[in-house]
């Protein structure tokens, strides 16, 4: 994507801008609805800090896509605009009916596809309306804060919050950022609210002892590492690396030693592209006091993702505003949930051979052997790590006590590039089955009914296989 797409976005903020500011006073009662992930966290409090800022008296509700019945319940509260964050894009219909049809203003700031028809009390930033792809050129957060950013130069420290959300969005390709992200993530450098390094890419990176780094370390799973503490001290001790130095503390030489050295341990996996990428590469540290919490963007990203995937995503939004009391309770949670990801990757490396094969995707069903929370972060993964051929999609099925079955699907960045769209064909294929999904071109869900699972994979895959048709871009 080329700089007039970036420069309509940048025009589309500055529209939501002046929707925005007026509003902006103790008159305006406000609900933000977001996301539970790290994008949607780091958005609701990139916003929930300007409302703040502003005194504008706010709520933020933490929750996956809403159904119209639940929207429709959301209409009735008392509130003078409802912002919509990391979603709202595909519940357009909805919200038009029955929260624009009440008299209560909306903001849409996300960057999933969706139709935007027009309304004077509606406002909406999202790169698909732009010429841009929101899968890898911008997240929520970044599209929040390039509203906030316009608003009032004082919130420029807050950028990194936005690239941690990208981060947690996986928007950084083999190359680094593209789009939005990637003008920026140079301008936080540029100003110095951000520095740039290399190095292992590891979950816990200025958190956690080297040792104990290296036996979480999910992100990438390394078979005979991962999960194993007496494999971690041996290799630790073998290159002379003191256990209780965090990898940020090491210095380029040892760390280099240590990234020789796993490699060494992988074995086939030391050419793997993917593998590579999310073992060693850049990484980002915060470079301004103005923000609370890990200074290293992964970690950061890390801990909003474990508060939301524990249905605490309250703890990350209080750390990401500021409240220094907050972080010992989110770090607790990022712990935990390097446990049961742990886990939750431990059973799918044993299952392997439980994948079937459609010819248009391959895919597993777990019953309730596996969180559903973990699902769609452990297929990231596992994809990242290696574990599973990416030529295809990949589903997980899994079992959520309602008489549904929740579905989770990855595909290859090079599929999306050949025209697969997994996001598209989850919402047709669950539509035909009594069930609702969406998503990206390469991360979507879905919620089918349990007794239709079967049809449900077939669906998909004939869908996938005529290919499902995009919406086409205005320039």
């Amino acid at each position: 994507m080329g700089r007039a797409e970036i420069r309509r976005f940048q025009r589309a903020a500055d529209e939501v801008v002046s929707f925005l500011k007026p509003r902006l006073s103790s008159d305006t009662r406000t609900k933000v609805i977001a996301h539970t992930d790290a994008d949607g966290i780091a958005a609701a409090a990139i916003f929930a800090r300007c409302l703040y800022a502003y005194n504008v008296p706010f709520t933020v509700r933490f929750t996956r896509p809403l159904r119209p019945s639940e929207i429709l319940e959301l209409g009735k509260e008392k509130y003078s605009l409802f912002a919509f964050l990391d979603q709202g894009s595909s519940q357009m219909v909805a919200i038009h009916k029955f929260i624009l049809g009440k008299g209560h203003d909306v903001i849409v700031m996300d960057h999933h596809v969706g139709e935007f028809p027009e309304h004077p009390d509606l406002a909406y930033l999202n790169p698909h309306q732009c010429g841009l792809n929101g899968a890898r050129d911008v997240s929520a957060s970044g599209g929040v804060y390039s509203v906030v950013e316009h608003i009032d130069r004082s919130f420029r420290p807050l950028v990194g919050l936005a690239v941690a959300g990208a981060i947690g969005d996986r928007q950084e390709v083999f190359s680094g950022f593209t789009g939005v992200n990637d003008v920026l993530a140079k301008r936080a450098v540029d100003l110095g609210f951000l520095r740039v390094g290399e190095g292992l890419r590891l979950i816990g990176r200025t958190l956690s002892p080297v040792v104990e780094c290296l036996r979480l370390t999910t992100k990438p799973y390394i078979a005979g590492i991962s999960g194993n503490l007496a494999a971690c001290r041996s290799l630790v001790n073998t290159l002379g690396i003191s256990p209780s130095s965090t990898l940020a503390e090491l210095g380029p030489k040892a760390e280099r030693s240590l990234r020789d050295a796993i490699f060494a341990r992988a074995g086939s996996l030391a050419t793997n592209e993917e593998f590579c990428h999310a073992l060693w590469g850049t990484t980002y540290t915060l470079g301004t006091e103005d923000l609370v919490g890990p200074r290293e963007l992964r970690d950061y990203m890390a801990m909003l993702n474990a508060c939301g995937d524990l249905h605490k995503p309250e703890f990350g939004l209080a750390v990401a505003m500021g409240d220094k009391t907050a972080q010992s309770e989110a770090f607790a949670m990022l712990n935990s949930h390097q446990e049961q990801m742990l886990g939750a990757l431990g059973w799918l490396v044993s299952h392997l051979g439980s994948f079937k094969l459609t010819p248009k995707l391959r895919y597993i069903y777990s019953g309730s052997a596996v969180d559903p929370a973990m699902i769609g972060e452990a297929l990231s993964r596992a994809m990242e790590s290696g574990l599973i051929a990416i030529d295809r999609p990949i589903i997980w099925l899994t079992d959520i006590g309602t008489g549904e079955i929740k579905v989770t699907a990855r595909s290859a960045p090079r599929l999306a590039m050949q025209g697969v769209d997994v996001g598209r064909a989850l919402e047709r294929a669950a539509n035909a089955v009594g069930g609702w999904g969406g998503g990206h071109d390469v991360a979507a869900s879905a919620r089918v009914p349990r007794g239709r699972m079967d049809e449900f994979i077939a669906k998909l895959d004939q869908t996938l296989s005529r290919g499902v048709e995009r919406p086409m871009l205005t320039s």
